[in-house]
């Protein structure tokens, strides 16, 4: 079995000579598998896998995180037990539950919006000469296909509840996205400049970001 790095991803590929006049490839259950004439070296072959990289990667199943492994469950990118968030939600609603994935979500839900208000209480606090920030209602809820929205009207910004689970520096882009909204509601310049100004590397950050949520299962 031979090995190739494709997109920072080691996999694995395996070749049959036979007596072809062309290579040909497949993709099943993360393998690559070549057939092709003896001419074709090992180099030549890689050179073609490389070449078809898009195609690879995206027949290649990602192996998805769940977000409710009670193994791998970690509050703004650090790990945390079962018991740190029973007893969180204790002091919270005062009562003693039996934790299950619906707790699970209302403790990263309310720990998003904490987070959410003190980024608009303290560090956001120099956009108040732009935006009313005292106006806008926080909402957190696990969304599928989007990491926050902005009703620019009732100056609700909803964010994602998956949020939490990751560095605060994902909540805080996506949070200030959602605000430049209230001023630009579509993705032109404008609204880019306007991001840009208050984080120069938010176009860094999104795409880290979009490259960890391929990750989860929701």
């Amino acid at each position: 079995m031979n090995k190739i790095i494709l997109d920072n991803r080691v996999l694995h590929y395996q070749v049959f000579f036979k007596k072809n006049k062309n290579l040909y490839m497949r993709v099943r259950n993360n393998l690559i598998t070549i057939t092709c004439p003896k001419k074709f070296s090992i180099s030549e072959i890689e050179t073609f896998i490389i070449r078809h990289q898009e195609q690879i990667l995206k027949r290649i199943e990602i192996k998805k995180v769940s977000l409710y492994n009670s193994e791998e469950l970690v509050l703004w990118g650090n790990k945390i037990s079962i018991a740190d968030i029973v007893e969180t939600l204790d002091k919270k609603m005062k009562k003693k539950f039996i934790i299950n994935e619906n707790m699970i979500e209302f403790f990263y839900k309310t720990e998003t919006i904490k987070y959410a208000k003190k980024l608009l209480d303290e560090e956001f606090s120099m956009l108040n000469h732009e935006f009313n920030l005292s106006c806008i209602t926080l909402k957190s809820q696990l969304m599928r296909s989007r990491l926050g929205s902005c009703n620019v009207k009732t100056k609700r910004i909803n964010l994602n509840s998956v949020l939490a689970r990751l560095d605060k520096k994902y909540l805080r882009a996506v949070l200030l996205h959602e605000i430049i909204h209230l001023k630009e509601a579509n993705h032109q310049k404008d609204f880019y400049d306007l991001l840009l100004k208050y984080e120069p590397k938010y176009r860094e950050i999104k795409k880290e970001l979009n490259q960890i949520m391929k990750k989860y299962e929701i």
